[in-house]
Formats: C-alpha cells, structure tokens, sequence
C-alpha cells in the first residue's frame, strides 16, 4: 500500500471506486459518494464533501484522466 488510508489506495488503484458517506446520520442511508467535478471532492446527495488535499485529487485525477 502506498497511500495513507485503504479509501486513498482503492481511489488509485480502482477504477470507478467512491467512499461512502461519512455523515453519521445521512438521510440516504450511508450511500457511495459521486466525483464532484466543480467542488473537485466526492459528494454526497445529503451534502456531506470530502476533504481531501488539492495534491491527491490532482494525482486522482491524471490516474484516471479525469478532466
């Protein structure tokens, strides 16, 4: 493993992976999140976003040629 948690290295290493939501009481019944594009974090239809640093998501994004 070479990222820092297993959500990290299943993002780089599985195409199509997404985390759950991580809002303890999240409306949609702890559901996969979705890329968010504009936020350039992965949402949630509850509004819960990750936090994940600008260095990883643009790493994410040239692993899988996201644009």
């Amino acid at each position: 493993m070479t990222e820092t948690s297993i959500v990290r290295e299943n993002l780089m290493t599985r195409k199509g992976y997404s985390p759950y939501c991580a809002k303890r009481k999240c409306a949609s019944g702890w559901p996969r999140t979705i890329y968010n594009k504009t936020k350039m974090q992965f949402t949630c239809s509850c509004g819960w976003v990750t936090k994940f640093e600008t260095d990883f998501i643009q790493r994410y994004k040239a692993k899988w040629n996201i644009k």
